[in-house]
């Protein structure tokens, strides 16, 4: 499994995305479900601007998804641009638990 990598840059703060264990990234493919798809900001016409190691974005590729992220190069002053595709899987719902007289639903 590859280790996306964690944003440390004190400009990603902004940016919103989904950690990198609600997925499972291989070699060959990516695999998420539809929750954490939509948190991942669509760039399909273009990429994000504001490059740092770690940050995720999705681009449309047909009617496929595709993950890209930012990751190291060999220069220290740019950044990879790696790509997989997203394969999705079902949303599974969020566990209930019954507190005494509370029910509750973690999300």
């Amino acid at each position: 499994m590859i280790q996306i990598p964690t944003m440390t840059h004190p400009l990603s703060r902004a940016w919103d995305q989904p950690g990198a264990a609600a997925m499972a990234v291989y070699d060959d493919i990516a695999i998420m479900d539809h929750s954490t798809l939509a948190r991942l900001h669509d760039y399909s016409a273009s990429i994000p601007t504001g490059v740092y190691e770690g940050k995720m974005w999705r681009c449309a590729d047909g009617e496929n998804w595709i993950l890209c992220w930012y990751g190291p190069a060999e220069d220290p002053d740019r950044c990879s641009i790696n790509r997989r595709p997203i394969r999705l899987i079902r949303d599974l719902p969020a566990p209930e638990f019954r507190l005494g007289f509370l029910d509750v639903t973690l999300e």
